[in-house]
């Protein structure tokens, strides 16, 4: 809403209505787009809508050098962009955007937050302290857009859930998650095969507040799958399946086999 100030009740209110209808373990959430595009409003409104309907909810927040000066020292060219179009500037000049988003009391385990890339030792101290939302790492669009370096190991430590995600095509020519963990594994050697197959199965499936239902293949949990071809030693399956760059050729959503060929 930062070019034309909207209800933030009304908008909210119209989406969530046709969250009514959704039959897919419930896959219906709210997302403002940024602190510097979405106002304070609108996120008061979607964290209240948020617990009211038991949503999920994901935003953007600290992604980019420009948005942590915009922020925290009210100059650079995002500021001037954003005050240019009409954006109140009044939220600019003096802390981070992780700060600024966090002192409104919003932020808790229904939050799925996106990158997460410039924090501050202040940030850090926060985090430390404040409520466990679920965080995800975009590691091609990272690379994309030469961000800070994710604080990958410092986030783990404080006990936050990690997914990995791909953003969007804006920084990207496909949106594979093969593709997502073996750039990942470039930055953090150290992960083995499991823990970057759990960062977009069973995290992810936290994070959407599915872990009973999704991200492995169990009895009771949704029959949603895929197969990937593979003739060689079973103690190289993780690694392999990382590697795997080919189109999926085989899948099943709900129980229904689906071929993509």
């Amino acid at each position: 809403d930062v070019r034309a100030p909207v209800s933030a009740s009304a908008a909210c209110e119209m989406v969530t209505i046709n969250a009514d209808a959704a039959g897919w373990l419930g896959a219906v959430g709210l997302a403002p787009h940024a602190p510097f595009t979405a106002s304070a409003e609108l996120y008061a409104e979607v964290a209240r809508l948020a617990h009211a309907r038991d949503l999920r909810a994901t935003t953007h927040l600290a992604e980019s050098r420009e948005e942590m000066e915009m922020f925290r020292d009210g100059r650079g060219a995002l500021f001037e962009f954003m005050k240019a179009i009409g954006r109140p500037m009044n939220d600019c000049g003096s802390t981070s955007p992780l700060a600024l988003l966090s002192r409104t009391g919003i932020l808790d385990a229904r939050w799925i937050i996106a990158h997460l890339n410039e924090l501050t030792p202040t940030d850090l101290a926060v985090l430390e302290t404040g409520p466990k939302f679920h965080i995800v790492h975009c590691p091609r669009s990272h690379a994309y857009f030469d961000h800070s370096r994710f604080r990958f190991a410092e986030l783990r430590a404080l006990g936050f859930n990690i997914c990995l995600g791909t953003d969007s095509l804006a920084s990207n020519h496909d949106l594979s998650l093969f593709a997502e963990m073996r750039a990942f594994t470039q930055n953090e050697p150290s992960l083995s095969p499991r823990e970057l197959l759990e960062m977009v199965t069973v995290n992810a499936a936290a994070a959407l507040g599915q872990r009973e239902a999704l991200g492995m293949l169990r009895a009771g949990f949704a029959a949603d799958l895929i197969a990937v071809p593979w003739h060689g030693r079973a103690s190289a399956l993780l690694e392999e399946l990382i590697s795997h760059d080919e189109k999926i050729g085989w899948l099943m959503v709900g129980g229904t086999v689906k071929s993509t060929r």
